[in-house]
Formats: structure tokens, C-alpha cells, sequence
């Protein structure tokens, strides 16, 4: 009895327990996280009893929870997938509001921007409709920067309702650590409270609405929460830590989102969340916001460069060449960080087309009282008192309240769509009229109404070298090519300089040619240049060859280019000084110097160095008046005058002697010393050039020796002088001015062969006289002296004089290396020795050559360096023969190459008008020939350079380049509007293109009919093909008076901008309004795939809701039925114990 009264408690028991769990489940059905709890019964250990065993009841083993992990992560995938779509649909449909809205999208603002082009395009001239243009081209800017404003506050809010997720990610993590705390009290989940664990669940789905998530659970049921694909990586929570989960903008560029976990479990980057409000938000941001500004950015870039190309292009209401017509302007994000100051910021970007995005951070220094910013290079720049800071590409006006370490930093916003602006302030700048007009013939008999454009002339490609490498100052060697440029000559230019070399033996020639064939410079005798047209991808379409204008300048030449093909010095105005002022001779008294003279040694003196006297027209009688005629000296006698003196002139190749000889013819006691001073006052010196310019600055000494007759007397004295004093002191001679223009060589090249022509007749010119045939002399080798008498022959006007100097270095000499020493055949013998090998002094060398100067014709010197200098005893350019016992260097006694050796020409021209010296090269001519005259060949090309030049090199061998070229500030277009072009149609399939202003033919090309034409960007649409001698004139809309605009009513240009409406200028052919459509449109099906999507995952986590309720959720019905049964069971088992005590009882009665 007692086994069943043990089993009647032991079920009361556990049904209380049952009842208990039960009635908790009914208690917690409203309760957020609640996971439905059941009593765990086990049967108690059976008694054995003989051949059988007997239970003893039941015991309650526990109180389990409903829980399938399976099913709750189900549930937690479900919950973020949703939330991402929610955040989509959200901000999907307010940027769809924004984008379509018609006071906010840009529809209604483009179409009115073009449908008053249209009203503008049917009276240009109209001063009320260009108003009208204006004002809705600003309204259209608004409307760009008002749209991109919009879109910045939708992705601040975006941005912001991310932020506010992120916390709550963070602070559900370090909620879920903590309850991970509370789990180390036990041993093993099944021992954890079913609450403690419920909290761990629900925080865990609440986590999953941010943030999708992959949780593993420890044997205690402590969670590690990760935020990647692997449990060890990316981890929020592990154990009782947490991280923080930070997503940011990139600082330099805020279109993309960093993702990073921070804190106590790891600092590390993610590469992003797969699904929840997080990642919804996030995607919308990086994603949808970032691509529709882009593309709205895209579409204000394209509406600028096409609207400011149309403008640019043609002519505004004053004739004038279009303006920019919208210009894009950065705008700045301030960001003052800790600043406590109360401060405005205002920022102008200086070149907005020439800006260079970037950070700027600017201090305030206390100290000086002034802000400051450092660039990158580290220099440092400070504003002034008044705060204004002035950068190289911005200047930033910072005003207000400062105080002690305030700061700012400026980051820019580089966008089209914020930064588009109106450029234009007046509606006469629009330009409604094309650049170029065209006049059909009235004779026309095939093409009638053809329309011109300009879209501008491409430059050619493929050139060896840039322009800007030839004008470094470095030459640069090229070699022969006709297949690519060795350079072109870009257009816009006002002059352009070569200076070509070519090396020895090389017989290169520079050709310059336009890119229709015409050729300009060059030789036509080298190189296939008529093929070449036809081939190279940089000439014209359909170009010919042509050299009518090679190597013609001025009227004769191409669009009256003056140029040059040779070698060119140019005249300067020649400076006279007067340094002789203030001279004085103390001569014994009563010296009379009659018939004796007065000489002026000038040293050093070189080529072009001059001694004279100042000229006078007339002589001046009057009384001591000493005066200069035509370089005679006259004395004034107080109403007449007589001869004073006249003057010679010697120069030994190192010094200038200008002798005064005095008249013998004169009464005693005419010629004093006084009068020697006022002689010397007069005289001048020149070098043929222009002293009064700083880089021509020259140090002299003149020697004076005045001496009687008989030289009974001879007084010297010495005066230094530098240029730039006597200039300073105003000692420059007055009078008509004068010119000198001074051609040097630099050594005459070999040529061999007594009677040999080296210049073909014709090759070369001098001032425009053709030279006959170079050949050479008598002597066999060409010489000095041979240029000199074949320049001599043209007559032009300039003097030329032949030398020929060696300088021998005196630490060369070999004078006792037994070398001997010949001069032009004649063996030199010591005067000391008579030795012919060896000398014994450099001294007796020097006395041993000018002992035989009457046989060799050569004469030495030597310089105050110790240097000995040859020289023919004319000091003309006769060649030098130098040999010895070896034909090698240092094969004599001088120690130089035993060869012979050839002198230089010295060309000058003396001219009122400042007359050029000019060599030009015929069309047969060679830079080799220049080369052989000792000059480089110089070309030159100036005037209105408005068309791109190609320059090749032909011949063989390598040559040194280089350039010099000068801007003319204008235009391709407005070089070409300054022209009339002619279109004439010569023949059936030739037409001709002409500039009527300088009757030069520009390009023949060939013709098939074709309805497009191009010259030089000017395009040409044929209304039917044309005939035979149909033609057609282009100008610029300037045939007004004086070249002035007459086209105030042509409306062409603005119909180009009508036109851009309905053009395909967007990727895939998209007009400017179908791509604003278009992406509107992908907003609109973002939008609704969002909100299908969101509908579609509101069905799977209800599903995945239900299937957890199915196992965790508190079911009324379930938990009633349970109610009952377990009531049941308890009543049973109080049932079994009263049993049980009756039958106690009744066995206590036995007796």
C-alpha cells in the first residue's frame, strides 16, 4: 500500500508541475520572445519484485522549451531579407517622387529651355526673346542644382536612417554579450533558465531586422553573432565582448560606404551586409542614390558641353564669337570639426575649368591673429587681416567671430548637376548666328541651297615630335621620315622658327606642307612628296600635291606668308658712341703738330669693330670750329674754312688704327694740342649693333698718340671705356640714324676639285639676286675667298669680306719634338738654329714663320694669352695649308691636325631703312648647301598661321632641330572668318578651294558627287550633287564695313541648338529628355521590383513566423486540452491515494 500511495503522489505531483507549466504558457501568450515551455516526466525507477518488475510512479524531470534552431534561423534570414527590401521601397519611392515631380524633375525645364530656342530661332534679332532664353536657361541651371540638392538631403536622411540602425546593431550586440554574461552561471544550456534563453532568442530576431546575421552557440547556449559568411571572421559578439559596427562615407569620396567592425574583439574591415535595414539603407545610398546622381551629373556634363560646343561655335547678337554658355562651378562641403567660433565661409574657385579636386584644411594661428593652409608641397599660405586667403585655385573669404584653435576643412563637390550655372549675363551674348555663311553663285546650275557648320578642324596625329620638345633651346636629332611628321605646326600660331642642321655628309631637306598637299618650304628635288598626299593618313581626303607656293613669301606666296627658307640676319639700329671726351696732352708750348698726325688704337678689335669720326652735312665756318665732311676734317676760319686733316684707317687682324694726318698746308701754329683734344671729341666707335641694349655691352681701350712731323714729339694717352657708362653719361653720337645688319659663318665646309661646282646656279639667292654656280678655285680645295668673289658678283649691296684665322693653343706647341712645321708648301727654318725640325722658343717659332711671310703669304701673332694666331698677310680668306713630318694631330710643330684650312665670310649691310642680309634657298636648294657656306638653314614663317602645317624630313643622313614659335592669339575659326572661301567646281570630278582675300588656292581635290564636303572644320551639306562650274563663297558674317558683323538676323546657329533636342547624345542615342526618362524610369522599376520584392518576403516570413509558432508558440487550444488532461491526471492520482489510504485503513481495522 505504500507503493501505491508513493505513485498516487509521485503523479500528483508531476500533474502540479504539468498544471504549473501550463498555466505559465496560458500567462505568457502576449509575451514578445516567448517560446512555449513543457514539463518533462520520466517514469521513477521499477521494483523488482520476483519474476517481475513493478513501477513506482512518475518523477517531474524539468521544464523544456520549444525550440528549433533551424527554424529560428529561418526565421532571423527571413526578418533581414524583409527589412532590406523595406528600406528599399521606402527611399525608392521618395526619390521616385523627387525624380518625377514637375516643379522639382527636369522634364518641364528642358522642354521650355528648347521651346524658347525655337521662339528665339524666328527672330534672332529680337532683344525680348533673347530675355526670354535667358531667363529659362537659368531656371533649367536651378532646376539641376535644386534636383542635385534634393538628391544630397535624401542621402543625408538615408545616411542618417542608417546611422540610427547602426546603434541599435550596436547596442542590441552588447545587449546580447551581457546576457552571454548571465549564461556562465550554469554549465550547460539545458540548466539556463528558459527565460535567460528566450531574451537571447528575441534579441538575436530583433539583431536580424538590421543586420543579417550567423550565430553559433557554445554548450552553455552562449552565442557568437558574426557579421560575415565564416563564424570567425566579421564576429559582433563572441562570449561576453562585443564590437561596434561603423559604416561611413569614404572621406574622399563620399559616393562609397566603409564598412568596419571596431572594439574589443577585433578591428577589421567588411566588404559589406548582405540584407537588413542596414544594408537596405546602405544599398540605396552606394547603390541606387549614387548611380541616379551620377547619371543626372552625366546628363548636366553633356547638356554643358554640347549647349557650350553649339555656343562657342557661333556668333552672338554683337558679331562676336560665342561665349561660354554654362559653366560648371565646384561647390564646398565646411566642415568646422571642434571650431567654437562663430564664423561664414565663402569659397571662389578661381579657373573652375582648370580645378583640381581636393581637401583643403585651413587653421587660424592666434598668434598672428591670421588663418593659414599648407599645401602638399609644404609651403604655407596665410590669409590677411581681414581673413581673406588666397590659394592658387581658390580664394576663400572667412568671416565672423574667431577664436583660438578654430579650423575648417573644405571638401569639394565636384558635380555638373550642383555646379551647373548660367556663364552668360546678357541676352545679346547668345549666339544665334553661324560662324560661317555661304552664297551660292546665282549661275548655280546643280547645288543650290547648300548650309555650311563648323565643328572644328582635327589636328593630325602620328608626328615623330610635339612642337613644345623643339623649343626646349636643346636641338633634336632627327632623321629622314616620310611616313610620319617629324612635327606639326599647330594653327593659332603668329610665327613659327626652325633652325635645321644637318650633320656632315647628310643631304636632308625640311619640307613644310599643309595638310591639302600645298607645298610651302622645302626642296620638291628630294623625296616622293606627291605620294605621300595621297597616302598618309594626315593629309585631306581626296588632297593633291602642289608646290606653286615652294618657297614663295609675301604676295607671290601662300595666304601672303612671309617666310623664309635659308639664312636671315637681321638689321639693328647702330649705336655711335663718343668716348673720347675730355681728352689732354701736354705738349711743350708752342708745338705746332701741322704735317704731323694724331692715331687711335682700338684693342681688342674684332670683325666688326669701328673707329670714324662724326660727319657733319657742311663744313661750319665758324671761327675753331672743327667739323667732318665725308669723313675730311675742316677748320672754321670765322666765315670760311680750310682743310684740317683727313683720315686713314689699319687694322692688323687685332687692332684698329684711325690716323688723323694733319695738313702740311696750314700756318705754323694751327694744330696745338688744344685742338688735338677737340679732334679726338669727335671721334666714335661702333661694333654694328645696338649698344644701348643690355646684352650688347662691350669693354674697349683707345691708345691716342700724338706726334709732330718729324716725331720730334709724341705724346699717348690711353682711355678704357665700357658701353654701358658712355651710354649712361649720354656720349652717343647724334645724327641720321642707321642700320647694320651682319652675317657671319662658322666655317666653310670641304670641298675638293679645282673648277668643281658645289652650288648649282639658282640654288641660292642674296637679297632676292639669284647667285650663279659656287666652284672652286684655283687652289683646289674651296675657299674663303671663293664665297667671297661668287657673293661679290650678285651686287647686293652688303659688303663681305673672306678670313682666315687659326688660334694655336701655346701648350699644344711641339717645337723641339722634331716635327718641323710647313706653311702652303714652304718648309719653315728656325731663325735661331736654322734647324727645319725643331725650334728652340716659341718666340723663335713665331720669328721663323714672319721670316718667310713674303713666300708662305702668311704672317703670326701672338695674343696677350700666350696663343699664336695664322693670318694671310691680306688678312684675306685665302686657305691655310699647314704640314710637318705627319699628316695626323700634332704632326708639326704648332701641335695642330697638318690639313688644310679654310677661312669664314663676314657679310654686312649699312642701310637708312634697316635692310635685312637674307640667303634664300631656290627650289632646287639644300640646307647641305647652307652647310657648306658655314651656316644653318633657318625657316621661317609668319603670318596668320589659322590652319594646322605638316613638317618632314627628307633626303638621308640625321640633322639637328630645334623651334622658336610665337601665339597669335586668335582662333582657328577666327582666322578663317577673316577669309572669303571659295568652293568652285573646275571639272566633273575636281573641285577647287580658294581664299579670295589672298587669291591663293587652298586644296584641289577630287569630287564623285558626294553631298558632303570638309575644309579646315568647316563642313559643307550639298543640297544636290553640283556641276561644272557651280561654286559657292563662305565668309564670316562679317562683310559689314570694315570687315563688321552683318548677320543680326541669321538664325543658324540657334537652330543647331533646336536641333539638340531631338539628338541622340546620350549613351544608346538618347536625347537629353529620353535619358532624364530613362533613369526615372530604372527609379520606377527599382521602386516596384522593391515593393514586389517586400511583398513576396512579407509572405516568407510569415510562413517562417507561423512554422516557429507552430513549434515555439502558445496555443490556446493546445495548452486547454493540456489543462484538462493534466487536471485529469491529477484528479487520477488523488483518486490512486485515496485508494490507497481506504485500503490502509481498512487493513487497520483488521482485527
Amino acid at each position: 500500500m505504500t507503493d501505491l500511495l508513493g505513485i498516487g503522489s509521485s503523479g500528483i505531483g508531476v500533474a502540479q508541475q504539468a498544471l504549473s507549466t501550463v498555466s505559465n504558457n496560458i500567462a505568457n501568450l502576449s509575451t514578445d520572445g516567448y517560446s512555449r515551455q513543457t514539463t518533462e516526466i520520466r517514469q521513477a525507477q521499477p521494483k523488482d519484485v520476483g519474476n517481475g518488475y513493478i513501477g513506482t510512479g512518475a518523477y517531474f524531470d524539468g521544464v523544456a522549451r520549444q525550440y528549433d534552431s533551424f527554424l529560428e534561423s529561418s526565421l532571423q534570414q527571413a526578418t533581414s531579407d524583409l527589412e532590406s527590401q523595406g528600406a528599399a521601397v521606402e527611399y525608392a519611392n521618395r526619390l521616385l517622387d523627387l525624380l518625377g515631380d514637375e516643379k522639382i524633375g527636369l522634364t518641364t525645364a528642358l522642354n521650355k529651355f528648347f521651346a524658347s530656342a525655337k521662339s528665339l530661332s524666328t527672330d534672332p534679332a529680337s532683344p525680348a526673346l533673347r530675355g526670354v532664353m535667358l531667363r529659362e536657361s537659368e531656371a533649367l541651371a536651378s532646376r539641376f542644382n535644386g534636383l542635385a540638392s534634393q538628391l544630397g538631403d535624401l542621402g543625408d536622411q538615408s545616411l542618417s536612417a542608417l546611422e540610427a540602425d547602426v546603434r541599435s546593431v550596436n547596442s542590441l550586440a552588447e545587449q546580447i554579450a551581457e546576457v552571454n554574461r548571465q549564461m556562465l552561471k550554469k554549465s550547460s544550456e539545458r540548466d539556463q533558465a528558459p527565460e535567460l534563453l528566450d531574451r537571447r532568442d528575441q534579441l538575436l530576431r530583433d539583431l536580424s531586422e538590421y543586420v543579417q546575421i550567423r550565430t553559433s552557440f557554445d554548450k552553455r547556449g552562449s552565442v557568437t553573432v558574426s557579421l560575415s559568411e565564416s563564424s570567425t571572421k566579421g564576429r559582433l559578439v563572441s562570449g561576453i565582448k562585443s564590437s561596434s559596427l561603423a559604416i561611413d562615407p569614404v572621406a574622399n569620396d563620399r559616393a562609397r560606404l566603409e564598412y568596419k567592425l571596431q572594439g574589443e574583439l577585433s578591428n577589421e574591415p567588411l566588404t559589406g551586409l548582405p540584407s537588413g535595414s542596414v544594408s537596405g539603407y546602405a544599398r540605396f545610398y552606394s547603390e541606387t542614390l549614387v548611380k541616379v546622381t551620377g547619371e543626372l551629373d552625366t546628363l548636366a556634363d553633356v547638356l554643358v558641353d554640347e549647349v557650350n560646343s553649339i555656343q562657342t561655335t557661333g556668333l552672338d547678337g554683337e558679331g562676336n564669337l560665342g561665349q561660354e554658355y554654362f559653366q560648371v562651378v565646384p561647390s564646398f562641403n565646411v566642415d568646422r570639426g571642434a571650431s567654437s567660433g562663430d564664423y561664414e565661409v565663402q569659397v571662389v574657385v578661381n579657373e573652375p575649368e582648370d580645378y583640381q579636386a581636393g581637401q583643403v584644411t585651413v587653421l587660424y594661428d592666434g598668434s598672428r591673429g591670421l588663418w593659414y593652409s599648407t599645401a602638399a608641397d609644404g609651403s604655407t599660405t596665410f590669409s590677411n587681416q581681414q581673413g581673406l586667403l588666397e590659394l592658387d585655385d581658390l580664394t576663400i573669404q572667412v568671416t565672423g567671430n574667431v577664436n583660438v584653435g578654430d579650423q575648417f576643412t573644405l571638401t569639394p563637390d565636384t558635380g555638373a548637376a550642383q555646379g551647373i550655372r548660367l556663364a552668360l549675363d546678357d541676352g545679346i551674348k547668345i549666339a544665334t548666328a553661324s560662324l560661317f555663311r555661304i552664297t551660292p553663285s546665282a549661275t548655280n546650275s546643280g547645288t543650290f541651297d547648300p548650309m555650311a557648320s563648323f565643328s572644328g578642324a582635327e589636328a593630325p596625329t602620328g608626328s615623330l615630335f610635339d612642337v613644345a620638345e623643339l623649343e626646349t633651346g636643346r636641338p633634336v636629332t632627327v632623321n629622314s621620315s616620310e611616313v610620319n611628321p617629324v612635327t606639326v605646326i599647330p594653327a593659332g600660331k603668329l610665327s613659327v622658327d626652325l633652325l635645321f642642321d644637318p650633320e656632315t655628309g647628310s643631304d636632308n631637306a625640311l619640307q613644310v606642307m599643309t595638310t591639302d598637299g600645298r607645298h610651302l618650304i622645302g626642296s620638291g628635288a628630294l623625296g616622293s612628296l606627291d605620294s605621300m598626299v595621297g597616302v598618309l593618313p594626315q593629309f585631306a581626303t581626296n588632297a593633291s600635291y602642289s608646290d606653286s607656293y615652294l618657297n614663295q613669301s609675301g604676295m607671290l606666296g601662300y595666304k601672303d606668308f612671309q617666310l623664309l627658307y635659308g639664312a636671315r640676319s637681321e638689321a639693328v639700329e647702330v649705336t655711335d658712341l663718343l668716348p673720347l671726351h675730355g681728352l689732354y696732352f701736354e705738349a711743350p708750348f708752342g708745338t705746332d703738330f701741322g704735317g704731323g698726325g694724331l692715331d687711335f688704337t682700338l684693342e681688342p678689335a674684332t670683325t666688326f669693330d669701328r673707329l670714324g669720326v662724326t660727319n657733319s652735312a657742311f663744313a661750319d665756318p665758324a671761327l675753331g670750329a672743327v667739323t667732318a665732311v665725308d669723313d675730311t676734317l675742316f677748320l672754321g676760319q670765322g666765315g670760311s674754312v680750310i682743310e684740317l686733316a683727313t683720315l686713314e684707317t689699319n687694322y692688323n687682324g687685332l687692332a684698329q688704327t684711325l690716323r688723323v694726318r694733319f695738313s702740311d698746308a696750314l700756318a705754323p701754329g694751327t694744330v696745338s694740342d688744344e685742338l688735338a683734344a677737340r679732334v679726338s671729341e669727335l671721334i666714335t666707335f661702333n661694333n654694328g649693333s645696338d649698344l644701348t641694349d643690355d646684352r650688347n655691352v662691350v669693354a674697349k681701350r683707345i691708345t691716342t698718340e700724338l706726334f709732330t712731323s718729324d716725331l720730334g714729339t709724341n705724346l699717348t694717352l690711353s682711355r678704357d671705356f665700357v658701353s654701358s657708362d658712355l651710354i649712361d653719361e649720354g656720349r652717343v653720337a647724334s645724327g641720321d640714324r642707321r642700320f647694320m645688319a651682319t652675317l657671319i659663318t662658322r666655317g666653310i665646309g670641304y670641298a675638293a676639285g679645282t673648277d668643281r661646282v658645289v652650288i648649282d646656279e639658282g640654288d641660292v639667292s642674296i637679297n632676292g639676286i639669284a647667285l650663279g654656280a659656287l666652284t672652286v678655285g684655283s687652289s683646289g680645295v674651296l675657299s674663303a675667298d671663293d664665297v667671297k668673289a661668287w657673293i661679290d658678283l650678285a651686287e647686293s649691296g652688303a659688303s663681305v669680306a673672306a678670313h682666315n684665322v687659326i688660334e694655336i693653343p701655346s701648350d699644344g706647341l711641339r717645337l723641339d719634338a722634331g716635327a718641323g712645321l710647313q706653311i702652303n708648301g714652304h718648309s719653315i727654318p728656325s731663325v735661331n738654329t736654322e734647324s727645319l725640325t725643331r725650334f728652340t722658343s716659341d718666340d723663335d717659332l713665331l720669328a721663323s714663320i714672319n721670316a718667310l711671310t713674303e713666300e708662305t703669304g702668311v704672317f703670326a701673332q701672338k695674343l696677350n694669352s700666350g696663343n699664336f694666331i695664322l693670318r694671310n698677310n691680306n688678312l684675306g680668306g685665302a686657305n691655310i695649308v699647314i704640314g710637318g713630318t705627319s699628316s695626323g694631330l700634332g704632326g708639326n710643330a704648332l701641335g695642330i691636325a697638318s690639313k688644310s684650312y679654310i677661312g669664314n665670310i663676314s657679310m654686312a649691310l649699312e642701310s637708312e631703312d634697316g635692310s635685312p642680309i637674307r640667303l634664300d634657298l631656290g627650289a632646287a636648294g639644300k640646307p647641305s648647301d647652307l652647310n657648306l657656306l658655314g651656316l644653318d638653314t633657318q625657316i621661317s614663317l609668319s603670318g596668320e598661321i589659322d590652319e594646322d602645317l605638316l613638317v618632314f624630313v627628307t633626303g638621308s643622313g640625321r640633322s639637328q632641330l630645334t623651334a622658336v614659335t610665337a601665339d597669335s592669339g586668335v582662333t582657328v575659326a577666327d582666322g578663317l572668318r577673316s577669309r572669303q572661301i571659295e568652293f568652285e567646281f573646275v571639272a566633273s570630278d575636281r573641285y577647287r578651294v580658294r581664299d579670295l582675300r589672298t587669291d591663293t588656292v587652298l586644296a584641289e581635290r577630287s569630287y564623285e558627287g558626294e553631298l558632303a564636303l570638309y575644309y579646315q572644320g568647316i563642313q559643307v551639306a550639298l543640297d544636290n550633287p553640283a556641276k561644272v562650274g557651280d561654286s559657292f563663297v563662305i565668309d564670316g558674317n562679317n562683310l559689314g564695313p570694315d570687315g563688321s558683323f552683318d548677320a543680326q538676323g541669321n538664325n543658324v546657329n540657334i537652330l543647331r541648338m533646336v536641333d539638340l533636342e531631338s539628338r541622340g547624345v546620350l549613351d544608346g542615342g538618347l536625347t537629353l529628355t529620353e535619358g532624364y526618362l530613362s533613369f526615372v524610369g530604372d527609379v520606377g522599376n527599382l521602386a516596384t521590383q522593391s515593393l514586389i520584392a517586400r511583398d513576396a518576403l512579407e509572405i516568407v516570413r510569415s510562413q517562417a513566423v507561423e512554422a516557429r509558432d507552430r513549434v515555439s508558440g502558445v496555443n490556446l487550444d493546445k495548452e486547454a486540452a493540456d489543462l484538462i488532461r493534466f487536471q485529469q491526471a491529477y484528479q487520477a492520482s488523488a483518486q490512486v491515494m485515496q485508494v490507497a489510504t481506504k485500503l490502509f485503513d481498512t487493513m487497520l481495522q483488521i482485527r
